[in-house]
């Protein structure tokens, strides 16, 4: 390496180290940063977060441009804003959660799925909404045994024609090499299906899955830089003709014991649901 290059590097370190202690002795400019970089991570630039405030909250564009100039201007009101809007735990704004992402994890009692799905299809009616099932890349069914993502997605209008993405984790610590796991994965596509919701699969290197579950990367920079390949999470109810095996009945059995223990009745998936299994293939 050349001299150059190591002083590069080292003033490189020590940026980031002031810039940690910065934020440490300043938690209000911390609070700022980080809301100025979730912003951004989900698609909203600097200078686009004014015209989503609400009348009462109103600040001026420039209030964005820096984090040192937003720390004066925070208040609880638009922290709490914030976080409604993005689906972000209110907490990690303030430095004091290490989880970003609300996390909605009812493990072995999917009727907690079935309740918080239908309320969304109340609140939001209007919206695009996805289950989006993330397994490590390079790693198959039915030998896969790292993290197990469950992502819920919708979709609305955004600003000046485009999309705007919310999040939220239906997962917490999962594992393929879990069996458990697996069973209440099934169990919450059937509940998934069961609403008319598209349920889909998709592929992410380990690294990033186990980043993002300690809270290390928000879903938005997973999606925009990691998902790779697709996979059909609905045939491991109802498998392609000729394509079931031992293993995804036995799948099938445990996902059905906890349905059946918490109240739902969900037989194998009918025509409808089968054809929206296939238009999910499709895309």
């Amino acid at each position: 390496m050349s001299f150059a290059g190591e002083a590069t590097g080292v003033f490189g370190l020590l940026e980031k180290a002031w810039n940690l202690l910065r934020d440490r002795l300043d938690p209000a400019r911390a609070q700022a940063k980080r809301l100025i970089e979730t912003f951004e991570a989900y698609g909203i630039a600097r200078q686009q977060i004014p015209r989503l405030l609400p009348a009462e909250l109103k600040l001026p564009n420039a209030a964005f441009s820096t984090p040192d100039k937003l720390k004066d201007k925070l208040t609880p009101e638009l922290l709490d804003w914030a976080a409604e809007h993005l689906a972000i735990n209110r907490s990690w704004l303030d430095h004091v959660s290490k989880t970003p992402h609300l996390i909605l994890d009812h493990y072995k009692a999917p009727s907690g799925y079935r309740d918080w799905l239908s309320k969304r299809l109340e609140i939001a009616p209007n919206v695009h909404r996805f289950l989006f099932v993330w397994k490590p890349l390079d790693e198959d069914l039915p030998t896969a045994h790292g993290p197990l993502c469950l992502i819920y997605q919708e979709i609305s209008d955004g600003l000046d024609g485009a999309e705007f993405t919310r999040y939220w984790l239906l997962s917490d610590q999962w594992s393929f090499g879990h069996p458990p796991c697996v069973h209440n994965l099934v169990a919450v596509i059937a509940v998934t299906y069961s609403l008319g919701i598209w349920v889909l699969g998709r592929s992410v290197p380990i690294n990033q899955l186990e980043q993002l579950e300690t809270g290390k990367m928000l879903i938005p920079e997973v999606v925009n830089r990691y998902v790779r390949g697709q996979w059909h999470p609905g045939d491991l109810i109802d498998p392609p003709p000729g394509q079931d095996t031992e293993w995804r009945r036995a799948l099938w059995q445990g996902a059905r014991a906890y349905l059946t223990s918490d109240g739902i009745d969900i037989p194998k998936p009918s025509k409808a649901r089968t054809g929206m299994k296939i238009a999910e293939r499709a895309t």
